[in-house]
């Protein structure tokens, strides 16, 4: 019989449990200093996500009064971002966003008004008090504001409240 020169295994080597509780409590330790920005980033995504709604309904209700050559109302829902765009004269829903789409946020009115009025030429009805200006803001600490301004020749700008440049197209 042969003798065989025996080796010795080979070790197999793997994660000890130090080693893993080590990884977990840096993981933790990264998730925990991410976890603020990323709300903040949501919160912002959200209150983008509105405004941006607000401003096609608007859109919607001007080019809507020119095509069926007949006012047509833009209503901002009391409390959240929600609004409908209804036609005039016979009354009827045109178009309408819920509260809960853009959860969070809320837009309120700078006259108190939550309806604006495009004529047939696309100006705004002026007669009255109308929704000149809307103001959107998220309950989340530290995220952007935003302002819509509805201006009597049915114009209708996007702007950031906090901006103060001048020559800066975003500012108010």
């Amino acid at each position: 019989m042969l003798n065989r020169i025996q080796r010795p295994a080979a070790r197999v080597r793997g994660l000890t449990l130090i080693e893993l509780m080590i990884t977990v409590a840096i993981l933790s330790v990264a998730l925990s200093l991410a976890a603020p920005s990323v709300s903040l980033q949501v919160a912002n995504h959200r209150l983008q996500r509105a405004t941006e709604g607000i401003v096609t309904g608007l859109s919607y209700a001007r080019a809507e009064a020119a095509r069926r050559n007949t006012s047509v109302s833009f209503t901002l829902n009391a409390g959240g971002a929600g609004w409908a765009v209804a036609q005039v004269s016979p009354a009827s829903t045109l178009q309408q966003r819920a509260d809960g789409e853009t959860a969070g946020i809320s837009a309120s009115s700078s006259n108190g008004s939550r309806v604006v009025v495009f004529m047939p030429n696309g100006f705004v009805d002026s007669t009255g008090t109308y929704l000149s200006q809307v103001q959107l803001s998220s309950p989340v600490a530290n995220t952007d504001l935003r302002q819509v301004d509805i201006f009597g020749s049915g114009l209708i700008r996007l702007c950031d409240p906090n901006l103060h440049s001048v020559g800066d197209p975003r500012s108010c």
